[in-house]
């Protein structure tokens, strides 16, 4: 299998954390989507995380992947069908975060004549929003195999430091500490968003 991804998507990031937590052998390869060439042929949509399974067989969109990465292994599911609504919420309030910073980054790239604050500001509000959402219901201890949900919302969390500001500590203080101890695994510590090459080849880690 091949995930399709880049350095910088926080999306594509944590389907590799994912693999990486649950061992399961991939392949990273990184897409310039300025210049897509047969990769539109994985993805017409030209998006990335795009996984490319066998001939005939292409999965998009991160969750999508992560539900199939769960049919590859035995441990705890990334997705646990006893909680699996409050679980996929979850992952769609961390995965808006991340959309909402992506899209703040965007316009701010933007000739600053043609910029819109207030939507600037409704995007920033609605991260601050999901963040205080995030240390209200922050309450379980961190277990042996991150779940989807957690790995989504770390990922979250990281891509908002890399993109936006780093004071939501300030007023989310048990999400800080949980973050923290996150942060420090393995999987996390190897996929930040400033690596220059990916790090899971054809036989698993990278050298």
């Amino acid at each position: 299998m091949i995930l399709y991804t880049d350095a910088t998507t926080p999306f594509g990031r944590k389907c590799i954390v994912a693999a990486l937590e649950r061992d399961i052998p991939l392949a990273e390869r990184f897409i310039k989507l300025s210049e897509p060439g047969v990769f539109l042929e994985i993805n017409p949509l030209n998006q990335i995380p795009a996984l490319f399974v066998e001939t005939g067989k292409c999965y998009f969109d991160s969750d999508v992947i992560l539900e199939f990465l769960d049919t590859l292994h035995d441990n705890q599911p990334l997705i646990p069908q006893n909680a699996k609504f409050e679980s996929k919420t979850a992952i769609h309030l961390a995965n808006c975060i991340i959309e909402s910073t992506l899209l703040r980054t965007m316009e701010l790239r933007r000739p600053k004549a043609e910029q819109s604050k207030s939507f600037v500001s409704h995007l920033e509000a609605r991260v601050t929003r999901g963040i205080k959402s995030m240390e209200n219901n922050r309450r379980e201890k961190i277990g042996d195999f991150l779940s989807g949900e957690e790995i989504t919302t770390a990922v979250a969390l990281s891509y908002v430091d890399f993109r936006f500001f780093q004071d939501w500590r300030k007023t989310a203080p048990t999400l800080e500490k949980w973050y923290a101890e996150i942060s420090s695994r393995k999987s996390m510590r190897i996929t930040v968003p400033t690596r220059e090459k990916p790090v899971l080849g054809r036989r698993g880690m990278e050298s």
